[in-house]
């Protein structure tokens, strides 16, 4: 009786061990050998957190009743933090391939006559090579969408690599990594909420959610307007994290609720103002000033929810309305994609911003009284 007790007690010790050393291995820490009863304890306490701390983000459910408020605290953050608890690891699929595109074929004919086609005839031809290279592959999706419309998809495919082509003209095609997206669209609001769930997040007042460690997103499917919106700004966080890294919440989320509204128009990307945060294209609530945003980091989860979001959104199309905003957010991006384990210091943002736009808190506060304009690309 005493050896079968000695041999369970063992069994739990060795299985204790192993699930610390798992969970040692998947957050990048280091086990301390000299003191190895006090480090089993404290891998054993991480390992219970990060049951429920892998780090995500999620978007809020635009329709939300007032009886479902109350019945949550007004506090509640339904907007988990982006974490840097876990080892970090690049998930791009490496550089965005190119296609050359574009040569020119010439020839003259019997009478004299000069010809130029971009479509080979059948004889010999001289070729003029426009040198004009095209991106080619952004992205591997993977969507699945039960019972749903394979126009979705399509569409969804569109405004993705208008995404890209943006970011393209932010930072240079040269600087992009093609994305692996994995996101899954469900019909059913229990089939959602058990999916979150199951992968330690809380569903409660949320339309998706995006995993950074398994870098997959569950949205809802309320209606196919408001689910392209929240795949758009859901599939945007995958981008960020395999492009840029980790970044400021600000940023992130600011650029996941800016392409929200994205559309293409012939070779043109349109990006229309956020309407969740806008009234007849002006700004429907008070907003934090950019230099106060950005100091902002840590208090998302016990914040105003909506006004970060207003925030961060606005202070990302202001920063796009203008060719130097866009040249301060390219800076801040390749910086990023330089330290893609760490996010730039409150401090090094605020000196960027200040180098480049010294005039910043007077020109931001005159840009918000003033209709916002449509962007186009």
């Amino acid at each position: 009786m005493f050896k079968t007790k000695l041999r369970v007690v063992f069994v739990f010790f060795v299985l204790l061990v192993a699930s610390a050393l798992i969970a040692n291995h998947f957050t990048g820490r280091v086990f301390n050998y000299n003191d190895p009863i006090g480090e089993v304890k404290r891998l054993y306490n991480s390992l219970a957190l990060q049951i429920v701390t892998e780090p995500i983000n999620t978007k809020q459910s635009k329709k939300v009743s007032t009886t479902r408020l109350q019945k949550t605290l007004a506090s509640a953050d339904n907007h988990l933090f982006q974490a840097n608890n876990t080892r970090c690891a690049d998930i791009s699929l490496g550089e965005v391939k190119y296609k050359r595109n574009g040569d020119i074929f010439t020839w003259t004919d019997s009478d004299g006559v000069p010809h130029f086609s971009d479509k080979k005839p059948d004889f010999a031809v001289a070729t003029y090579s426009t040198g004009f290279a095209e991106p080619l592959d952004y992205f591997e999706l993977t969507l699945k969408t039960p019972n749903l419309p394979s126009s979705f998809n399509q569409e969804l495919r569109i405004k993705l690599n208008t995404v890209f082509k943006v970011y393209g003209q932010i930072i240079g095609v040269h600087a992009l990594k093609k994305v692996k997206l994995n996101l899954t669209v469900l019909a059913k609001r229990r089939a959602y909420e058990a999916a979150i769930k199951q992968r330690g997040g809380e569903p409660i007042n949320t339309a998706g959610m995006y995993f950074h460690a398994s870098n997959s997103a569950f949205i809802h499917y309320d209606n196919a307007h408001s689910a392209m919106r929240t795949s758009v700004h859901e599939a945007v966080h995958a981008i960020n994290k395999a492009v840029l890294g980790y970044t400021p919440r600000w940023l992130n989320e600011g650029f996941a609720e800016y392409f929200e509204l994205t559309k293409n128009n012939m070779q043109t990307a349109v990006v229309e103002p956020n309407r969740s945060w806008t009234t007849n294209s002006s700004i429907a609530k008070s907003v934090f000033t950019i230099n106060w945003l950005i100091g902002l980091e840590d208090t998302w989860q016990k914040g105003d929810n909506s006004k970060l979001y207003a925030s961060s959104w606005a202070a990302i199309y202001f920063l796009m309305d203008t060719q130097a905003g866009r040249a301060l957010l390219k800076n801040i991006m390749l910086a990023e994609q330089q330290s893609p384990c760490s996010k730039l210091s409150e401090q090094k943002l605020k000196k960027m911003l200040y180098t480049q736009l010294p005039n910043l808190k007077r020109e931001y506060s005159q840009w918000l009284k003033i209709p916002f304009k449509v962007h186009n690309f």
